[in-house]
């Protein structure tokens, strides 16, 4: 069975995602790695080497989360880049943390 979230909690006073998950663990995704990290095409290409190096994120927020079906978030930044499917597989094994 694979873990999903239960519970997602948008904290911008402190710079970070939380979620809880099934199996019970709750795990902390700071947003300026989820932006650096994006999964979409645009940041990461379509080949390894088109991904781009993001940086200067460091002040980055979170402004909306949006569920996209049983397998991921979609998160918009404040920066105006928000075409990113984080997929709950990646996010739980911790592609989108340094």
């Amino acid at each position: 069975m694979e873990v999903m979230p239960t519970a997602v909690r948008n904290c911008p006073n402190k710079g970070y995602l939380e979620i809880d998950w099934s199996d019970g663990h709750t795990i902390t995704y700071l947003y300026k790695d989820l932006r650096v990290l994006c999964p979409c095409a645009g940041c990461r290409g379509h080949a390894p080497d088109q991904a781009k190096v993001i940086s200067g994120k460091e002040d980055v927020k979170i402004t909306h989360i949006e569920l996209v079906g049983n397998y991921a978030i979609r998160l918009a930044f404040d920066d105006g880049h928000g075409t990113g499917l984080y997929t709950f597989k990646q996010i739980y094994n911790g592609e989108f943390n340094r």
